[in-house]
């Protein structure tokens, strides 16, 4: 199955807003470099990824776990991962998924469009991890990519574009698209003839859409990036906006919306370039009227704290300490920049060094990040 949340298509809620998701992750790609089927006649020299699996199943955990908008709750979660799996829901239900085939793709995208176009306030989300190459357009490539039985080389990939559009006839007023991929442009895929991707629905003449607004991990024609065995950067640099680094303060609540987003996700990838080494880049595309996504309760925000030089940093002990909260530390020897994420307010940044006097900074974290280059 790929229903991942409720349990049964007869528990989703249809006729009232709710926010319908369509999650994809794939890390296996049976016919390119690696994998253990036929090889696919063009491979582009893309291998099996680790990241994105886990980053379908992790942004799965945080809509059912941490999303919060009164005015528009959960309602589905389609889910589906190369490989499959079984992953553990947080309500302590293990949930059989399918493998990402596009088969499956272009069947749970039918049950998400379907639930999304009920009613006007509803919000479809898509999120996309896994290989991504620009031939003409963005294709987002389904497990099974490649497969030599199949005539049309580019049949198992998704066109995100042409998904965008189409989905602008449907009934959701709020549409959100996160493409976690790469934007590479290969030679040997620009001299494609006619490279036609599925845009899993037909685009029509009705734009009834108020907000439309696609987040791509890489700018065109980059990379995307993410540790081995982790969740991509980009998926953390989105959760940490949604949690507090794209919030910001109205009528005396913190919300995210889809033009804040976007400057938050770009925040936190910029913390992360300079953690990780990374070239990381990022695309927001935000359109037509801005739209509340979510409600953080409390905010967090990320955070990074160091020092100018390479000594000051080998001896530095950090620690962030804040009124009677246990404080956060970092010892000498440990990975600099020191990041995480913490709650807004007065911190307290103490430094101890071998061969330097300590140091302490009084900072206010507040959105988008807390980032502190201690001149020593």
């Amino acid at each position: 199955m790929s229903l991942y949340w409720p349990d049964a298509e007869a528990d989703v809620v249809l006729g009232q807003p709710r926010l319908h998701a369509l999650v994809i992750g794939v890390g296996d790609y049976p016919h390119l470099v690696g994998g253990g089927g036929h090889p696919a006649v063009a491979n582009f020299g893309l291998q099996q990824l680790t990241t994105t699996p886990l980053t379908g199943a992790r942004i799965a955990e945080w809509l059912l776990g941490s999303y919060r908008n009164p005015a528009c709750p959960l309602g589905s979660i389609e889910l589906l991962l190369s490989p499959a799996a079984r992953v553990d829901r947080a309500d302590g239900a293990k949930i059989a998924v399918e493998a990402a085939k596009m088969d499956e793709i272009r069947k749970a995208s039918k049950r998400w469009r379907d639930r999304c176009h009920t009613h006007a306030g509803n919000v479809a989300w898509f999120y996309f991890a896994g290989h991504g190459l620009t031939a003409v357009k963005q294709h987002l490539l389904a497990s099974d990519f490649g497969d030599p039985n199949v005539g049309n080389l580019w049949a198992n990939s998704i066109d995100v574009d042409g998904l965008r559009t189409g989905m602008r006839a449907n009934d959701a007023d709020t549409q959100l698209f996160f493409v976690d991929a790469c934007r590479e442009k290969p030679i040997d895929a620009l001299v494609q003839l006619n490279p036609n991707g599925d845009p899993l629905c037909s685009a029509s003449l009705f734009d009834q859409v108020a907000s439309s607004a696609a987040y791509h991990a890489a700018a065109d024609g980059m990379k995307a990036y993410g540790p081995a065995n982790d969740v991509t950067f980009f998926a953390t640099a989105l959760l940490d906006a949604l949690d507090g680094s794209a919030a910001f303060k109205q009528q005396g609540t913190w919300r995210v919306d889809t033009h804040f987003l976007g400057a938050g996700i770009a925040h936190v990838l910029d913390i992360l370039r300079l953690v990780h080494g990374e070239p990381l880049t990022c695309n927001p595309d935000p359109d037509g009227k801005v739209a509340t996504i979510h409600f953080p309760d409390p905010p967090l925000i990320r955070a990074a704290v160091y020092c100018q030089t390479k000594q000051a940093n080998d001896e530095s002990t950090i620690s962030l300490q804040r009124g009677a909260d246990p404080p956060v530390s970092s010892a000498a020897g440990e990975k600099r920049p020191w990041t995480g994420r913490v709650g807004l307010g007065s911190w307290d940044i103490n430094f101890t060094f071998q061969s330097f006097p300590p140091v302490t900074r009084k900072e206010e974290a507040a959105p988008p990040v807390l980032r502190w280059e201690e001149p020593i």
